[in-house]
């Protein structure tokens, strides 16, 4: 959903549909590598069995999502009546409204319970609450960024 939101432009949707075919591919890439460090660096190393077991199930979920997101993909591609009507979905103002206000309502929540959650993680780890202070400060400063761009594009 979220390279749908991100990969669409209204005027060319041909070309949104190859850019998310790379983006499945670069995904695909991911998952791949996830695998390879899986077979290769994982059995040798110190890591426990939760450890271990995230690297395969985060690589089998990568790879999984990346092809069908390239399968998708490429159905459209191929098919002109199928693809005329995911144009029609997937641009439509009352859809693109809902994701977007939806995607923005999830990050607010996010970003609540993450701040909410420093209060509970700080006694209990301080390299689980660096990471996730940081992850605040990365969404925070994203945003600030993100902010600026727009309003100097618009």
């Amino acid at each position: 959903m979220l390279f749908k939101i991100l990969l669409t432009d209204k005027s060319n949707f041909e070309k949104s549909l190859k850019n998310r075919r790379l983006a499945a591919i670069g995904l695909l890439c991911v998952g791949l590598t996830g695998f390879a460090c899986y077979f290769l660096l994982v059995p040798d190393s110190p890591l426990s069995q939760y450890a271990q077991g995230f690297y395969l199930g985060a690589a089998s979920g990568i790879t999984a999502g990346a092809l069908i997101l390239l399968a998708q993909t490429q159905h459209l591609i191929t098919h002109p009546a199928a693809r005329k009507k995911a144009q029609i979905q997937e641009t439509d103002e009352r859809t693109v409204y809902i994701i977007r206000t939806a995607f923005q309502a999830a990050g607010c929540i996010t970003y609540f319970v993450a701040v909410a959650a420093l209060f509970v993680v700080l006694p209990l780890s301080m390299a689980a609450f660096k990471a996730l202070f940081s992850m605040i400060v990365l969404y925070s400063v994203s945003f600030a960024a993100s902010k600026w761009l727009l309003s100097r594009k618009v």
